[in-house]
């Protein structure tokens, strides 16, 4: 077995025991890993070597496994079985997750994507993993900043590709141990130990876009998509440093960032900081456009007052001062039935605790300070959420209702890239931080 790699030496590419070996050095303590198997070589390499590696090391760390059976196609669930028996033959625990219901016509990958991590999700909450491991590799890494290259030009953020460690849904990490790791090096390893894997047909319909891209043999550095991810890292550190200097909050919520204190800033952290706040301000799940974010760039350059909308959310400028908030426009009451949860406007996460249904619709801040500028005290009187029921309490009450910032942006997967900004935000806004990461 490989001796652990030390840090900063790791190179672009790992055979599939050295980078397994390396990840279990990594974790900060004994782990219980769900791995996500669909019998092909990536993830059924993710499973042997796990094994083997734990096995010789003896590290503190447990395995369970699962597989889901998107019920796609008729071999589907033979397959799911066919992997059971292997982590049987294993002495590894596991289960067969089955994604159910009506499968839209369109956008089917990603349907399937968030199905399937939610599906793992629950399975790790019932099996007791701390995290979820999958056998993303560096040929996916390599097609995913292709296709994020083709679908964004210009935006250096989708250069760095997937983060090693992902957190979903603000719960429990995404691992991908196998991202220095190449799929032929692990189809070797399986060869070698006589271990077959399943070849799903999907994986070469031109159909879908990542076959293509796949198809169209993508050449990316891995060197160059290693210094990305630092790069975007450092990036989101240093936004998260300015916000934490430069940035007060107001009951609404309202983002006042000082745009004069602490000297100049570089452009490229101010516009990451901003793109950020406005996206999570507005409860939307994505950064603005880029054609967006230039004119915000370009406006804060000249020195100006101004006023844009992007994404939902005012962005004002007086003096030296940026203000930011919801505007108040197309917020959507929400009605929640008993004990049920749901989100408000994406940018709170409502409890209904009560025995009757709620509604909730935008109301005025609890606080509207006289020295903001008219036109946010003027949205700050209807972007609130504001509860009622059919009793007549009109103000939350907490053995009732429970109302959670929500940072929207990161809802669903937040990137280890982008903790340091996600946390700072998270602070300011009153919002829960990420639990700290398992590597």
């Amino acid at each position: 077995m490989a001796a652990p790699l030390a840090a900063g030496t790791r190179p672009p590419e790992l055979s599939p025991e050295a980078a397994i070996n390396h990840f279990l050095h990594t974790l900060r303590r004994p782990t219980r890993l769900l791995i996500a198997i669909s019998g092909g070589s990536d993830s059924t390499g993710l499973l042997v070597t796990l094994v083997k590696v734990l096995r010789e090391s003896r590290l503190p760390h447990t395995l369970a496994a699962a597989t889901i059976d998107h019920g796609l196609r008729p071999a589907s669930a033979g397959e799911a079985r066919e992997v059971s028996t292997l982590c049987q033959r294993l002495g590894i625990p596991h289960r067969i997750l089955q994604w159910t219901g009506e499968k839209p016509e369109t956008g089917l990958s990603a349907a399937a994507r968030l199905a399937r991590y939610r599906l793992l999700s629950d399975a790790a909450a019932s099996m007791g993993a701390d995290a979820i491991v999958t056998g993303h590799t560096l040929d996916d890494q390599i097609e995913t900043v292709a296709m994020r290259a083709d679908r964004s030009a210009g935006d250096a953020l989708g250069l760095a590709g997937m983060a090693p460690a992902t957190l979903y849904a603000g719960h429990i990490w995404i691992l991908r141990p196998f991202l220095h790791t190449r799929r032929n090096a692990i189809r070797d390893h399986l060869r070698a130990q006589r271990i077959d894997w399943i070849d799903d047909p999907s994986n070469d319909d031109p159909r879908y876009e990542r076959v293509r891209i796949r198809q169209s043999s993508p050449a990316n550095d891995p060197g160059m998509i290693e210094r990305a991810g630092q790069r975007r890292a450092m990036l989101s550190t240093a936004a998260a440093v300015w916000l934490a200097e430069y940035m007060e909050t107001r009951p609404g919520p309202v983002a006042i960032v000082s745009l004069s204190d602490g000297g100049p800033i570089p452009n490229d952290v101010r516009d990451h900081a901003l793109a950020t706040l406005v996206a999570i301000l507005g409860g939307k799940p994505h950064r603005p456009a880029a054609a967006s974010l230039t004119r915000l760039s370009a406006a804060l350059d000249q020195g100006f007052d101004f006023r844009l909308t992007l994404s939902g959310t005012l962005t004002l400028r007086r003096r030296s001062q940026l203000f930011l908030l919801r505007e108040r426009r197309g917020l959507l009451p929400l009605s929640l039935a008993p004990y049920r949860t749901g989100i408000w406007d994406g940018r709170y996460a409502i409890v209904n605790k009560s025995a009757v249904e709620i509604t909730v619709m935008p109301g005025p801040a609890r606080e509207i300070g006289a020295d903001l500028p008219g036109i946010a005290r003027e949205a700050l009187a209807g972007i609130t959420p504001q509860v009622t029921a059919q009793y007549g309490f009109s103000v939350p009450e907490r053995d009732l209702v429970t109302i959670t910032p929500r940072l929207s942006l990161y809802a669903d997967f937040l990137p280890l890239f982008d903790v340091p900004l996600a946390d700072t935000i998270a602070r300011l806004l009153g919002a829960e931080p990420a639990p700290p990461p398992l590597v």
